[in-house]
């Protein structure tokens, strides 16, 4: 059996990387509002001048004498709206998405701009009074994608230049590690798997059983492994008897539970599940066997010399809406729709081979499996070789947790919701990312 560590922005928060797009957007406006103290104080001139920055624009900004600028505080949008009123300034938003979704975050104190990008895009072309065709909208989200891959650039190398100067990062790279590489517990696979798995032990024994009941063979004659595993279940036992032992803690003492494959599938950008590609750094309990690690970054990442271009929009073709999109026959409106930037890259097909190779447990980690990426995530989910999602989710300080959250939004994946019963692991036998 595998392993799927699906990666979410969660993963890099929990790593303290300001990687959410509430931390873009704040990010966005601290940088204009720097950039224009610059320009104030720069012009010790009576003249007055445009400030332009990457999608707004103010004019009739005023000069002065040296340290004129003073007048421009604060570091945020609403210090930005204040001190404009009080210089009777208007703000002048060049790009209509990014003002909606400043005004979005401002209403609701989060925004998802892949959310907001599909609620615009269906807006397009079933509201007749629309003023924000989908070309302008299409050109206004490569400009925010485009200060997106700058801005993770800049906090990942932060982050890669600081992880690690902390004891809490330690403890916190230890945690993650040990959870990653963990050994099965049956008990969060479906009934159909963990049957599987009894009759494939039991059929590994089913010879020496028999060899032994016969007095063909003495037990001390037989491998190692085997000796220990039936001086516990005794030479009558059956199917069921290992069945049992496989549900049992002490399972790792008889049977092999390490996965034979890990596949890291981060739908971030960033690299942050390369702090744990060295397994060795996480087994303590020294297994002799290894599992195979590899790595795909299905929407892209922050290298812009790899070939592996972010992928940015909305996935979901469940959508009711998104046939009526292929039926426009305007293949504008499909430029940003994942599930065909996939065929960019070879991401998708090696990801395809991986689900085909057989029996895959998945590990949530930090995906909050919204619908933006329904297309891929029911393909993951409901694929017949998916025996268990186990999510790991987040204590807030109040104590509260997302393990209810993360679950509805699971159950959005799925297309059968008894599937997704007898597949998502019960919140007993689940625990916190870190």
């Amino acid at each position: 059996m595998n392993r799927i560590i699906l990666i979410g922005n969660g993963f890099d928060l929990a790593h303290n990387i300001k990687t959410s797009y509430n931390h873009f957007i704040d990010d966005y406006w601290e940088k204009v509002m720097q950039k224009l103290r610059n320009e104030v104080n720069g012009n010790v001139t009576m003249y007055l001048n445009t400030f332009e920055n990457e999608g707004i624009r103010i004019d009739n900004v005023p000069g002065g004498p040296y340290n004129g600028g003073d007048w421009v505080k604060g570091n945020n949008f609403d210090d930005l709206v204040e001190i404009l009123e009080q210089k009777n300034l208007k703000l002048i938003f060049e790009n209509k998405f990014l003002e909606i979704l400043t005004r979005r975050k401002k209403e609701r104190e989060w925004v998802d701009i892949e959310n907001e990008y599909y609620d615009l895009l269906k807006d397009s072309f079933k509201n007749e009074k629309c003023t924000y065709p989908i070309e302008e909208l299409n050109k206004d989200l490569r400009q925010i994608k485009d200060l997106l891959e700058l801005y993770l650039r800049d906090v990942e190398d932060k982050f890669v230049a600081n992880f690690g100067n902390e004891t809490n990062d330690i403890k916190l790279k230890r945690n993650i590690g040990q959870k990653i590489y963990s050994t099965f517990k049956l008990r969060d696979f479906t009934e159909t798997s963990i049957n599987k798995k009894a009759e494939i032990e039991f059929q590994k024994i089913h010879k020496d059983l028999k060899a032994l009941k016969d007095d063909l063979v003495a037990l001390s004659e037989l491998d190692q492994k085997n000796q220990k595993l039936i001086s516990k279940i005794g030479v009558n036992a059956t199917v069921t008897d290992i069945r049992k032992l496989l549900l049992s803690d002490s399972a790792i003492k008889y049977f092999e539970l390490i996965p034979d494959e890990t596949l890291f599938l981060s739908f971030n950008y960033t690299f942050t599940e390369e702090l744990y590609l060295n397994q060795n750094q996480f087994d303590l309990l020294n297994f002799n066997k290894n599992t195979a690690v590899s790595t795909i970054h299905i929407h892209g990442t922050t290298n812009q010399y790899d070939g592996n271009q972010v992928i940015f929009g909305f996935g979901d073709e469940i959508d009711e809406d998104y046939k009526s999109i292929e039926n426009l026959n305007n293949n504008i409106y499909l430029e940003n729709i994942k599930s065909i930037k996939y065929l960019e890259t070879e991401n998708y097909k090696k990801l395809l081979e991986f689900l085909n190779t057989g029996e895959y447990q998945i590990f949530t980690f930090g995906h909050s499996c919204g619908i933006s990426d329904r297309t891929l995530l029911n393909t993951l989910f409901e694929h017949k070789n998916c025996s268990s999602i186990k999510p790991f989710y987040y204590r807030k300080e109040n104590g509260n947790d997302n393990y209810s959250d993360i679950v509805r939004n699971i159950s959005r994946n799925f297309n059968s919701k008894a599937i997704m019963r007898y597949k998502v692991v019960n919140k007993n036998y689940c625990e916190t990312l870190s």
